[in-house]
């Protein structure tokens, strides 16, 4: 209940003064409410939250499989970058098939014992 302002004593005393009745309730008042209740439709129920939860789980999805096919898929190497691939290749190629590889240092200073 609102307490009034202590600074009106009038309004205070005329309100009082002329205060109305509370009006007896109802006695199937109850009853009264409980039939409007059942009577009234209820809405369907919405299934938003699953919703809620799929769409950033397809979204989540998504940015994963793009960040890892792009993380597997190694970036092209540059025209420098072959070339000098192209000339260690041919390089150690060479140096593997001649039979310069025979008489290294390596074949000289190792000495095997036939006995």
């Amino acid at each position: 209940m609102t307490k009034f302002p202590k600074d009106d004593p009038d309004l205070i005393n005329f309100l009082s003064q002329h205060c109305p009745e509370v009006p007896p309730a109802s006695p199937d008042l109850e009853q009264q409410i409980l039939q409007q209740v059942k009577a009234r439709p209820q809405a369907p129920l919405r299934h938003y939250p699953k919703l809620r939860l799929v769409l950033p789980a397809l979204a989540a999805g998504l940015v994963a499989v793009i960040v890892g096919y792009r993380a597997l898929i190694p970036p092209q190497p540059s025209a420098a970058e072959l070339a000098e691939l192209e000339t260690f290749i041919e390089s150690n190629w060479q140096a593997t098939a001649s039979s310069k590889h025979l008489e290294s240092d390596i074949w000289h200073l190792t000495e095997l014992d036939t006995e």
